[in-house]
């Protein structure tokens, strides 16, 4: 009889002897680098942000039509977002970093991504002085033939980066004073908007240096009717929403600008029921058919930037309202598709736990209760006839503060 000491040696051979042809096969995964194919008309989007409270890890997400998210980028300090070419297969983004993390020497540059692999290609050196905001919108900008990558400054003086794409380097800094948010207006030709109402004009030779430099008069009353920087091109046209509740269409081209189109966005009734814009990105257009999409909710006009609750959808050429589009959640920034079957996006935020719960949590700690809470996550519909489509949620920790079409 075999002593148990023996009879477990034998047992252990036997089955280390049955584990061998399973070690000989295994394979260990080797780390690659995923090709995406081309984005255009995928229904593709992405959304970023400065990923705060860990402002030095600003983040990007991509994500398909499905919600299933196909890659990330990291974008250093306090994320501007990305700028997307039309023409090349790039990406770029005016980033900072510092040597050691949250301290040391600071290193601002354009960083060009490769549009397949998300992975970079290019650091361009610029200006250690590239400006940081909530809202994104105009603080880096292409040229429409994309030679040039505009990126606004601000220390506090105002003043822009040119960056000529072609030679890859930096081309030298203009200054703006009093003025921010850039719009192109041509293949040379900028504007941005100043605190006076009226817009600096920049134009720029083939060399990237300047050619035209003027201040145009006020195109609105910034005491009577703040607009807002977050504008939607059509054309030659940008179309701008208010404090105040208007809309403004202002063609821009190299020869001027001009206030073509303006008209309330809400009548009498919805004024006094205190209908109002919302959000941090609140408004987004459909080139083809020509609508402009208006987040709003129900506030006081100084709340212009806390979340929205229904999308309004506006003919920019009748200036008539086409629909409202009641939102799942509260939604503080939007975003539109383009092409025949247009996608309407809404970066919310939500609780995610039943509503009895919330509830009693809001009656009971109020607005401050449901703070740590918060999440967010992102809601799909159709753009056409406002159909809730799908959610997606598990969106990583940080907050991320637009959402755009690629």
């Amino acid at each position: 009889m075999l002593k148990p000491s023996l009879r477990n040696l034998l047992c252990g051979l036997s089955l280390a002897a049955l584990a061998l042809p399973a070690v000989a096969t295994f394979q260990p995964e080797q780390a690659h680098v995923e090709t995406l194919g081309d984005h255009k008309g995928q229904g593709w989007f992405w959304i970023w942000g400065s990923n705060a409270p860990n402002m030095v890890d600003g983040r990007a997400y991509l994500f398909d039509d499905d919600g299933r998210n196909l890659g990330q980028l990291n974008t250093g300090i306090w994320s501007n977002g990305l700028v997307f070419s039309r023409t090349r297969d790039e990406l770029y983004a005016a980033e900072i970093h510092f040597s050691r993390g949250v301290r040391g020497t600071r290193s601002d540059l354009v960083t060009v991504y490769d549009a397949r692999t998300l992975s970079p290609k290019q650091e361009i050196a610029i200006p250690a002085k590239r400006m940081t905001a909530l809202i994104s919108t105009g603080l880096s900008v292409l040229s429409d033939d994309e030679r040039f990558l505009l990126v606004l400054n601000f220390t506090p003086a105002q003043s822009i980066s040119i960056v000529d794409l072609e030679s890859r380097r930096f081309v030298g800094e203009v200054p703006t004073p009093g003025c921010a948010s850039i719009y192109p207006a041509g293949p040379r030709d900028f504007y941005a908007i100043c605190g006076n109402g009226g817009f600096f004009h920049l134009g720029l030779d083939d060399a990237g240096q300047v050619r035209v430099q003027s201040r145009t008069a006020p195109a609105f009353d910034p005491l009577k009717d703040l607009i807002l920087t977050t504008g939607v091109r059509h054309g030659d046209t940008w179309y701008f929403v208010s404090q105040q509740n208007h809309a403004y269409g202002i063609r821009m081209t190299p020869d001027g600008i001009e206030t073509t189109r303006q008209w309330s966005l809400v009548s009498d009734e919805e004024r006094a029921d205190g209908w109002g814009v919302a959000g941090n990105h609140g408004t987004a257009l459909h080139e083809r058919s020509g609508r402009l999409f208006v987040l709003m909710h129900q506030d006081k006009p100084e709340n212009y930037q806390k979340p929205g609750t229904e999308v309004w959808v506006y003919d920019v050429a009748t200036q008539r309202r086409l629909a409202r589009v009641e939102l799942e959640e509260q939604s503080t920034a939007i975003g539109v598709s383009q092409g025949e079957r247009p996608r309407l996006y809404s970066l919310d935020w939500l609780v995610p736990m039943p509503s009895l719960f919330t509830a009693w949590i809001y009656l009971t700690e109020g607005e401050a209760g449901l703070g740590p809470l918060l999440r967010q996550g992102i809601n799909l519909y159709d753009a056409d006839s406002g159909e809730h489509l799908r959610s997606i949620g598990d969106i990583p920790l940080g907050f991320m503060n637009l959402v755009a079409p690629w």
